[in-house]
């Protein structure tokens, strides 16, 4: 199992703590939390994510876009 699957299948909290723990940057955390996510989802994840990771909603929103 990669690190970036294994981050489906843990709680918010643990999952940040363990992509920080590992040196992730926000934009690769958000990116594994969000894959194929319609916006309704993305946008109720980073409401729960957003005050973990010390950034705002749309930082969280405009992190997940392939650019």
């Amino acid at each position: 199992m990669s690190e970036d699957s294994i981050l489906q299948y843990t709680d918010l909290a643990a999952l940040i703590q363990m992509a920080k723990a590992r040196g992730w940057p926000n934009i690769r955390v958000v990116r594994a939390m969000s894959p194929g996510l319609p916006y309704g989802e993305a946008l109720k994840l980073a409401r729960k994510a957003v005050p973990l990771l010390d950034i705002s909603v749309s930082e969280f929103l405009r992190l997940r876009k392939k650019e």
